[in-house]
């Protein structure tokens, strides 16, 4: 088992919880030097790391490449079309007007006097998932609501 995140401290608390191999690494470098997988576990509205609908299709053909045949991903996101709040209607509209998805986030991090740099997060439906996954290798085949 091989864990990555982006964040030294996030490595530390990994190690420190028993993670044998945890790496100090962005998900966008994440290569054959790690090994080949049978499962990416992207729990914790992890999918989000997908970033863009640009990068998402680019992400898993990489993830791809370095995967075993039958290997899964389990991925968890967050619907951002499950709501009826205006504001959240009315920021997806202004998301799709700017070529943008409409759960597209551009975010940063913040506790105190730290701040991560600004990047770009997805919330994405099942139907987005699935469709950003065509033509990668993998396709969408369970969703758990």
């Amino acid at each position: 088992m091989v864990g990555i995140d982006l964040s030294p401290l996030a490595v530390q608390v990994a190690r420190r919880r028993g993670v044998k191999d945890a790496r100090e690494l962005p998900v966008t470098q994440v290569s054959l030097a790690l090994g080949r997988f049978d499962t990416f576990v992207m729990f914790g509205n992890n999918f989000g790391l997908m970033g863009t609908q640009r990068r998402a299709p680019w992400l898993l053909r990489r993830f791809r490449s370095i995967a075993n045949e039958g290997a899964r991903i389990l991925a968890e996101s967050v619907n951002p079309y499950k709501t009826d709040n205006p504001a959240h209607l009315a920021f997806h509209k202004r998301n799709r007007k700017r070529g943008r998805m409409g759960g597209q986030l551009r975010i940063r991090i913040r506790k105190g006097t730290h701040a991560t740099p600004w990047f770009d997060y997805l919330l994405a439906s099942p139907e987005e998932m699935a469709s950003l996954a065509e033509g990668t290798g993998w396709e969408r085949s369970r969703v758990i609501d």
